[in-house]
């Protein structure tokens, strides 16, 4: 970043000043593609929603649908067919990127998606048509839609990537910040809290919205009404955003300092070169954000310097070499693990804080709306770690840090509304990490070029992590409840500690890269 002036000028820096006007647009242009992607991931993120809209859902449906005893552990199941259609069309996101181009596959995604929102508002009588809509369109929408944008920010910062894909993964973050407020500040103006307390199949009491009261009728007529005014607001961020999208000219790798390379070039030598092939990158110290104000110079965050190399391998490698590998194996096993707990908490943890009286419905909303900019952040300082130090260290620590938040989650209702507030706002703050880590050690791992098809083939475990999360809390939760799923999560999630420390140190793959790589 520089300040010249009054005016704000955005730039990353790798030791060189920009001098040229041409550099200068370029940067311009590189925020632009970033801004852009953050404004439509601000729009995908609204899946974080679904646990503030689960009362107002699970309620409508059982007064007014045609499932009259659908509790809050089957309509878990939503959520799940949001995540089975990210995980499944994901990869054939980054393919046609490559095809048609980000700004046109981001739009036809992006519209997917706000479109399933709208049609909601005639599905949501059956439950089963709102899985249809509100989850597998929509989900469906997101994974087409969210790719490209990472991989247009990382390859406009490529010396920045963590950063960079930290960013635009932030808008996902935060997109509950902003939503959570409108679905309840629109469904439920008054505040009202829930009224109807039965207890479900397995004997346990749950809270609903419903009965004779006049008020709690308006409450769940607004509902279906709710579900149109999203999609509007949805695609009409998601075109502005689009427009933004663009990716670099293709000299620009060459620009940055990277040599373009070929399949059949020796890994050795590649690797020599792309450690030598500029003489500024190599003599310079480059930063995260490098502050220019008049005569005086900040530099802040050191960037680790193996995790900026092209990849692990020296060249890109396409899904049909990545896939075979064991650090494929190794990231889609890690991811798989790892979204047991978001699907828990993101879904759950409403529903949780009523079981338990924890304050009033608008403080269970306000609690996801301190909770989301945690989220947001999460991705941001998740990927600043991973560039200064490694995908390996950032991830050790973020599982680390989710298993003993996890572990004492239940408890939090015994110490107050705060200490619940406080719990759920750190669990996002870990497992908002998992949405920068991945682009990152996808892009570090096997390169820029295929990170759309890698990274969507790698987040295709979460379509039997959505479906584990959904069985394990609709069929356990009569049998366990809160306090045997919450631990349940956290023994997942140190499954994910073990496997981060599996993974290798940039330094350590050099030896192996020959067996690795498919000749």
């Amino acid at each position: 970043m520089s300040f010249t002036g009054a005016r704000l000028s955005f730039m990353m820096t790798e030791g060189r000043p920009a001098q040229k006007p041409k550099s200068e647009l370029r940067q311009w242009r590189a925020w632009l593609a970033v801004f852009g992607g953050a404004l439509v991931h601000l729009t995908l993120g609204t899946v974080y929603t679904f646990g503030n809209m689960s009362p107002y859902i699970t309620s409508y449906i059982r007064e007014h649908g045609q499932q009259k005893d659908i509790t809050y552990g089957t309509s878990v199941w939503i959520y799940a067919c949001a995540i089975i259609g990210q995980g499944s069309s994901m990869y054939f996101g980054g393919i046609l990127g490559r095809l048609i181009g980000p700004r046109w596959t981001t739009l036809i995604g992006s519209l997917l998606s706000s479109g399933g929102v709208a049609l909601s508002y005639f599905a949501i009588v059956n439950f089963y048509a709102l899985c249809a809509t509100y989850g597998l369109m929509f989900g469906l929408g997101v994974g087409l839609a969210y790719v490209n944008p990472l991989s247009c920010a990382m390859r406009w910062m490529p010396s920045h990537r963590g950063f960079a894909n930290g960013i635009v993964v932030a808008g996902f973050g935060a997109g509950a910040l902003i939503f959570d407020q409108v679905q309840t500040k629109y469904i439920n103006p008054h505040n009202l809290k829930v009224s109807v307390h039965e207890h479900g199949s397995c004997g346990k009491e749950e809270s609903y919205f419903g009965g004779k009261d006049p008020k709690q009728a308006e409450l769940l007529e607004r509902v279906p009404h709710c579900f149109l005014l999203l999609g509007l607001i949805y695609a009409c961020m998601q075109i502005v955003g689009c427009l933004l999208l663009s990716n670099p000219p293709e000299a620009e790798p060459e620009a940055q300092g990277y040599k373009k390379v070929s399949a059949e070039e020796p890994i050795g030598d590649v690797m020599e070169s792309s450690e030598s092939t500029s003489g500024a990158l190599d003599s310079a110290p480059r930063y995260q954000i490098d502050l220019n104000c008049g005569c005086s110079r900040v530099k802040m965050g050191p960037i680790h310097r193996p995790a900026t190399s092209r990849s692990f391998f020296g060249e890109d490698l396409s899904p049909k070499r990545a896939v075979p590998t064991w650090l494929f194996a190794i990231l889609w096993l890690t991811f798989l693990v790892n979204g047991q707990a978001v699907t828990y908490v993101a879904t759950l943890y409403k529903a949780f804080g009523q079981s338990v009286h924890i304050g009033s419905d608008h403080f269970l909303a306000n609690v996801g709306t301190i909770a989301s900019p945690f989220n947001a952040f999460a991705r941001i300082f998740w990927g600043f770690i991973a560039d200064r130090y490694s995908y390996r260290t950032a991830m050790f620590s973020m599982t680390s840090i989710c298993t003993v938040l996890l572990c004492s989650f239940y408890f939090t209702p015994h110490l107050g509304p705060a200490a619940y507030a406080i719990w759920v706002a750190l669990l996002f703050f870990c497992l908002g990490g998992n949405f920068s880590l991945f682009p990152f050690a996808t892009a570090t791992t096997f390169g820029d070029k295929f990170v759309g098809p890698n990274y969507g083939m790698i987040f295709s475990s979460q379509v039997i992590s959505g479906v584990l999360g959904a069985s394990l809390t609709s069929n356990l939760i009569c049998k366990l409840g809160y306090a045997g799923l919450i631990p349940l999560c956290a023994g997942f999630q140190f499954i994910g500690v073990l496997l981060a420390l599996v993974f290798p140190y940039p330094s350590q793959v050099a030896a192996s890269q020959q067996r690795t790589v498919q000749q």
